[in-house]
């Protein structure tokens, strides 16, 4: 059988088409796609309003693979993995300080270079984990976006029992919920305009509420004007971004994961009189041995998170599913 690979020709335009042949180099190692998650990022690619994408592109980055040559990590050749998918240049000072997430020439997979919707590639050898015995693919899937909640989960400093306010209830926001609930025994308040959404994260344990212009003053009522210690903002919302200063406690800390398409307004008057913190979390570091563990011992629920499945050559109708506005949380591909 030809192997085949998704195609963005331009914006709004996807194409299945025969791979070309590929040949690796020293430090690579050659994997077939099991299973990818299409997510917000893609959907930004398939939509044309991503900054960061020139077409044509192979998108994808959520990736569960199976290891077909690994010469220079043996122990990887016939196993299972995930791919973490940022390139980095391994030598800029963000690199030598351990923040490779932030390095200056950061390469992420299916975004700045072709990805990993193809039933063959290539990937770096140092970027390949491999996945336990036992995990469920359609859990194992979900690492990359998992390590990306971890990061955030990590960079708020959460103790046990905090109370969190997580705006967005996507993908990455109830996966930051579940951490909170299920790693850190928080009571978290989910935020989000769809009903539909916002009923999955009653399901995973969340307290629920429509966003609206109320949401502060709802907020000091329920906490006799303490607020709340930790905020994540999951959305990219400039409105979201806004309501962060107004809902965080004194002392306490925003954690900003989802990306504004421009710079947001943000309520410095407000935020300075608390003396609150603001943290950013990009992508993750060192975070998939970790999350791995987690998803083995069942910290997250993969049967709330997956509403779609697709083959390879029904890509477009994924892109297209997304696009559309449906309920869909996480839709995964099958290679």
């Amino acid at each position: 059988m030809l192997a085949s690979q998704v195609v963005l020709r331009e914006p709004r335009l996807v194409e299945v088409e025969t791979s070309p042949q590929l040949q690796g180099t020293s430090g690579e190692v050659l994997v077939r796609l099991r299973l990818a998650g299409v997510c917000g990022t893609d959907l930004a690619a398939y939509r044309g309003t991503s900054p960061l994408v020139t077409y044509p592109r192979i998108p994808g980055h959520e990736l569960l693979v199976d290891v077909l040559e690994s010469p220079d990590r043996p122990e990887l050749e016939g196993g299972r993995a995930v791919i973490e998918p940022l390139f980095n240049c391994g030598v800029c000072f963000a690199c030598r300080a351990g923040r490779y997430n932030a390095c200056s020439s950061l390469k992420l997979f299916g975004v700045h270079i072709d990805g990993g919707l193809r039933n063959r590639a290539w990937i770096r050898a140092d970027r390949v984990h491999p996945v336990p015995r036992g995990l469920l693919d359609e859990t194992a899937v979900l690492a990359e976006p998992t390590a990306v909640a971890y990061r955030a989960v990590q960079r708020a400093d959460v103790e046990a029992g905090t109370f969190a306010v997580v705006f967005g209830a996507g993908p990455i926001g109830l996966l930051i919920t579940q951490l909170l609930i299920r790693v850190h025994g928080c009571r978290v308040l989910v935020i989000d305009r769809d009903e539909w959404r916002l009923g999955v994260a009653a399901e995973l344990g969340a307290v629920t509420r429509p966003s609206g212009p109320d949401l502060a003053e709802w907020l000091s009522g329920e906490t006799s004007g303490a607020m709340a210690p930790r905020i994540f903002e999951a959305t990219g919302n400039p409105d979201c971004t806004l309501q962060t200063a107004q809902v965080v406690g004194v002392g306490g800390r925003i954690v900003l994961v989802g990306w504004n398409q421009k710079p947001p307004v943000f309520d410095t008057i407000t935020f300075m009189r608390k003396e609150a913190e603001l943290y950013a979390s990009r992508n993750s570091v060192g975070a998939f041995p970790a999350v791995l563990q987690m998803l083995q011992e069942g910290m997250i629920s993969a049967d709330r998170m997956i509403t779609h499945r697709f083959e390879l050559a029904d890509a477009p109708a994924a892109f297209s599913l997304l696009d559309s506005g449906a309920h869909a949380m996480k839709v995964l591909i099958a290679g």
